[in-house]
C-alpha cells in the first residue's frame, strides 16, 4: 500500500479566494462583501423573528413614524 496524503483543503480554497480578490476591482470587491452581509444578516433574522419585529419598531421610532403617516396637505 502506498502512503496516505492528507490535504488541508481550506489552506488551498484560501488561497483560491485571495487570487481571486486580487483579480476584482475596489468596487466589484465591496458589491460581493455587501451581498454576503446581507445574507447573513437575513438567515439571521429568519433564524430570530423576534430580533426583525423589535428592529423594525426600534426604526418606527428613531424616524418618528409610529403608526399610519400623516396625510399629505394639499395648497389651496
Amino acid at each position: 500500500m502506498g502512503r496516505k496524503v492528507t490535504i488541508d483543503v481550506t489552506e488551498s480554497g484560501r488561497k483560491g479566494g485571495m487570487a481571486r480578490a486580487a483579480n476584482l476591482s475596489a468596487k466589484e470587491l465591496s458589491a460581493g462583501a455587501s451581498t454576503a452581509a446581507s445574507a447573513r444578516w437575513e438567515q439571521y433574522y429568519r433564524d430570530n423573528p423576534e430580533k426583525l419585529k423589535a428592529r423594525q419598531e426600534k426604526e418606527a421610532r428613531k424616524t418618528g413614524r409610529v403608526g399610519r403617516p400623516p396625510k399629505k396637505r394639499t395648497a389651496k
